[in-house]
């Protein structure tokens, strides 16, 4: 049985559309596994009965002001009482049982977390699938670059309007290849074509609240800690919000004792989490395991917390092994392996006589960015990066968890960024990232910085080798720094800055390594 195009009256009045699909009135009541989406709950349909035949409700709900829904939607506002008005309307109907498992990826994975903190005694499950948690967080770094190309990209597709303009960023950038590149940033919008209007919105609010504040509505660490439902967290390896992935999986239920069951997935994938079907990223070949049935995955996760059996684990895929691996923390607890950038492009495992690593920063020409999985072998030929590379390995080595690094750096401009890059060079002679971060110096001068890079688990080969780099930029993932100051977005002034790493001591990366491991092959030398 399926009520298709339900409307039902929000917490102001405003009408807003949904479907519930039933299984058969016999079975009732059922509990009701529930989506709000500003991306169009047409797209769920076949879910829904997927879920009716499983035995349980699905909803299906337009956020306020998309698709069939009233009102005008504005990103990340109105959805704590929208959804917290409609866990009430599904709580009063003669189908459903009180049990409520708010579930969602990407945007409707912060709607989830809503009616999960708005309605705790009903909520008993949170299934958050690549959740972003607010535009402050997810079109910025942590040290607050703009991810621009993601920035814009959404915008274009998502945003400013009733429904979503799929192909549209591949569209305008066809037609002007060189629009991320423009100066200032802020004039992207308008020369886009596309009336934007609230485009600039993410970068007031992080503006005033920064990554870690609390803008309003905002689901904070103190709700997460204070869930008692159990909660399931997916993410990518390759999706830019694997870090949140991390924060939610280590909040939820956190102050609470016995904690709630808690289920990480992390596997080799972007943001759709492997769902297109692919095995691959780039020139990496994952192999079928690293393809999850997802529908059987979140019924069996469903039917063990309403049958209050579920437990907490963590599951992650190994790249280079085709293999998954379960524990119960990730990450895991790690004696961290240090290797220390020396002079003459060396990473060792001793700290080298301090030594000054110059390269020249030119904010016109920026250094390129790549997709994940990508060959980046061509950038080795740009002279705009300090580089570090490791002997080749002796054995096969596991990274299992987030790296940092610590670096000591200089600038003759008005600030930089620092964009630091675990990389490796595997045994055919190609150069693939593994890991990424950035620091940020406001000044110019000598500055010791410490960040972490994204999370990782992969298996190395005995004969290949590590390369740390460090840029200034990466176009257009990020917005650039310009040389000149704290405004990197409304200036167009650029300075050339004298970059120096300070090589020794004062600069290395902290790998968490298992215990060495035999070789999985002879080791050979690189191509």
């Amino acid at each position: 049985m399926s009520w298709a195009n339900q409307r039902i009256a929000s917490h102001d009045g405003l009408r807003l559309a949904m479907d519930v699909h039933l299984p058969p009135e016999s079975t009732w009541p059922v509990p009701a596994v529930v989506t709000r989406t500003a991306y169009g709950r047409g797209v769920h349909l076949a879910e829904g009965r997927a879920w009716r035949a499983a035995g349980v409700a699905f909803v299906a709900q337009d956020v306020r002001g998309r698709y069939d829904s009233d009102g005008v939607w504005t990103p990340y506002r109105g959805e704590r009482a929208d959804g917290a008005a409609l866990v009430d309307h599904l709580l009063g109907q003669p189908w459903c049982d009180g049990r409520i498992i708010a579930y969602g990826g990407s945007y409707s994975g912060y709607t989830a977390w809503t009616m999960a903190v708005e309605r705790p005694e009903a909520v008993v499950g949170v299934i958050s699938l690549g959740a972003s948690l607010g535009l402050h967080r997810t079109k910025f770094t942590p040290n607050g670059i703009l991810r621009l190309s993601e920035h814009i990209g959404w915008w274009l597709e998502r945003a400013d309007g009733r429904t979503s303009r799929a192909g549209l960023r591949e569209t305008v950038l066809g037609e002007d290849p060189e629009l991320l590149s423009t100066l200032p940033v802020a004039d992207i919008g308008a020369r886009t074509g596309v009336q934007l209007p609230h485009l600039d919105d993410a970068i007031a609010l992080h503006e005033t609240h920064g990554y870690d504040g609390d803008p309003p509505e905002a689901v904070t660490p103190r709700e997460l800690a204070s869930l008692t439902c159990a909660t399931l967290h997916a993410g990518g390896w390759y999706d830019l919000l694997a870090p949140e992935v991390l924060q939610l999986w280590a909040r939820a239920g956190a102050k609470v004792c016995p904690r709630p069951p808690r289920e990480l997935v992390l596997g080799p994938w972007g943001h759709d989490l492997g769902m297109a079907g692919s095995t691959s990223t780039g020139v990496l070949e994952h192999g079928t395991a690293s393809q999850l049935r997802w529908g059987a995955e979140l019924v069996s996760w469903v039917r063990q917390v309403l049958l209050r059996t579920a437990s907490s684990r963590a599951r992650v895929f190994r790249v280079g092994t085709g293999t998954w691996v379960t524990t119960e923390e990730w990450p895991p607890a790690r004696a961290g392996r240090r290797w220390y950038a020396g002079d003459g492009g060396v990473l060792t495992p001793e700290p080298t006589a301090p030594a000054a690593v110059p390269f020249q920063y030119d904010p016109l020409d920026p250094f390129p960015s790549y997709l994940p999985g990508h060959d980046r072998r061509a950038t080795l030929a740009r002279s705009d990066a300090a580089r570090f590379r490791t002997d080749p390995l002796p054995a096969d080595l596991v990274i299992d968890g987030v790296p940092t690094v610590d670096l000591s750096a200089s600038t003759t401009a008005e600030g930089t960024d620092w964009i630091v890059r675990l990389a490796h060079h595997d045994l055919d002679g190609r150069l693939i990232e593994l890991a990424t971060g950035a620091a940020t110096a406001p000044r110019t001068g000598v500055g010791q910085h410490r960040t972490e890079l994204t999370p990782l688990s992969v298996r190395l080969p005995a004969g290949s080798r590590l390369m740390l780099e460090i840029t200034s930029s990466d176009v257009p993932h990020l917005a650039r720094h310009l040389g000149t100051g704290p405004d990197r977005l409304r200036s167009s002034c650029t300075v050339v800055g004298s970059q120096t790493i300070h090589a020794g001591p004062g600069t290395a990366i902290t790998l968490p390594v298992a215990p060495q491991l035999p070789p999985a092959r002879p080791p050979r030398e690189p191509q």
